[in-house]
């Protein structure tokens, strides 16, 4: 497809999602193998990772720490991008166009070692098999969408946001059959939506409940993975706007937050939200910058005592301006550099 920054990108009105599934079989892969040890466990991690290109945009990322591999996507094309958490260079892994991929948004690495990507406004969804780099599955989404972010729970079921139309998928498996549903018709639900903007961004599981933030309204949502009852954790008044990807660390919600919507005096950051036990409040209580700032980040991940944040500089990339700076990088921050706010 011919890449047009967001911002020129016609957007359908949304409609109600209705029940319905997306479905691919493949042949079953080779019996996996045994997952490399962690070698970073006990490793120094890099401060940053560099990704390779002047135009690479990177967006979503992953790790797996079962290997101890990183991925990274790409919104400028398709390319996915793998390194070592103990190495501060990533390669690009799975080439620009192999299996159709054009754009990449959200990643996701689930406990078996199966890498997730989101194809942004293609509206699809595809699963690789990491150790031969094998397509698992292509599954597509609702007609003018924007998948975006995803999570995967610890049964192995995963979920993805649509940025752009009322809907959150979910993704199950049952021997080599993979099936995307309309899991939640957002429309039925008390969710704020504006249509033509990025809604529903980031979205991370905490046992039966998923966590899922409106980069527009800054609000943020719990929904019950059994009953799809949906609340709006009570943050006491502060707002998580341009919230982008969430990551979760006992008890406390990590939410990147960019500035795509430039709202006036918000600096870049990673939020901290200490939520309470049943998930229904949260309080912002510290915030994590790394020296010299981000340059718009997108989606995080954690790796033992550090927060792995992409420097995506999306918002250069909608507007069709080239990057601010290069080499584009991927921010590794400890933990304990939160400061309380």
């Amino acid at each position: 497809m011919t890449k047009q920054p967001l911002s020129r990108r016609s957007v359908l009105s949304a409609t109600a999602a209705t029940a319905a599934t997306a479905v691919l079989a493949v042949t079953p892969p080779a019996a996996a193998r045994p997952a490399a040890p962690a070698r970073a466990r006990g490793a120094v991690l890099p401060d940053r990772y560099v990704v390779p290109g002047d135009r690479a945009f990177p967006t979503g990322s992953a790790n797996d720490p079962r290997t101890g591999h990183l991925y990274v996507g790409s919104a400028e094309d398709g390319t996915l991008y793998r390194g070592h958490l103990t190495k501060p260079q990533v390669r690009p892994w799975s080439p620009d166009g192999a299996d159709g991929r054009s754009i990449t948004s959200g990643l996701a690495v689930d406990g078996a070692g199966r890498l997730f990507v989101g194809g942004a406004d293609t509206g699809t969804l595809r699963v690789y098999d990491t150790a031969g780099g094998t397509l698992l599955a292509l599954l597509h989404g609702v007609e003018g969408g924007f998948v975006n972010e995803i999570t995967v729970a610890s049964d192995g079921t995963a979920y993805a946001t649509d940025s752009f139309r009322p809907v959150i998928y979910r993704l199950t498996r049952s021997g080599a059959r993979w099936t995307l549903e309309r899991w939640l018709d957002v429309a039925r639900t008390p969710i704020d939506w504006i249509d033509g903007q990025h809604n529903l961004n980031g979205i991370v599981c905490v046992g039966g409940h998923l966590l899922t933030v409106n980069s527009n309204t800054g609000q943020l949502w719990r929904i019950d993975r059994h009953t799809g009852d949906v609340r709006e954790v009570d943050l006491g008044g502060h707002l998580l706007r341009n919230g982008d990807g969430l990551v979760w660390r006992d008890g406390r919600l990590h939410v990147v937050q960019g500035n795509i919507n430039a709202t006036p005096g918000l600096i870049p950051q990673v939020a901290v939200v200490q939520m309470s036990a049943d998930l229904t409040a949260g309080r912002y209580s510290a915030r994590i910058i790394p020296p010299g700032g981000f340059h718009h980040p997108s989606s995080a991940s954690i790796f033992r005592d550090r927060i792995i944040v992409v420097n995506s500089q999306y918002n250069r990339w909608i507007a069709g301006l080239p990057p601010e700076v290069l080499p584009f990088t991927v921010s590794s921050i400890p933990l304990t550099d939160a400061e309380p706010v």
